[in-house]
């Protein structure tokens, strides 16, 4: 079961990275922001290992208090 749980929240994770720095590209200039790609980028994959993290440790826990 466990390696479900990887998979889901990597997948989980990975369509939201995308969604993340499109959005970051489209809404950052709105806000006056500036940032390059790269830069971009590496806020995403932070906000990427939190968010799996985040993903794989509530379902974890849920399961387990299913049990």
């Amino acid at each position: 079961m466990t390696h479900a749980y990887v998979i889901e929240a990597a997948t989980q994770v990975t369509a939201g990275a995308a969604l993340i720095f499109l959005s970051n590209l489209l809404f950052m200039p709105l806000l006056g922001i500036e940032a390059t790609a790269a830069s971009n980028a590496y806020l995403v994959a932070i906000n990427t290992v939190v968010a799996f993290a985040k993903s794989y440790g509530v379902r974890a826990f849920f399961r387990g208090i299913a049990k």
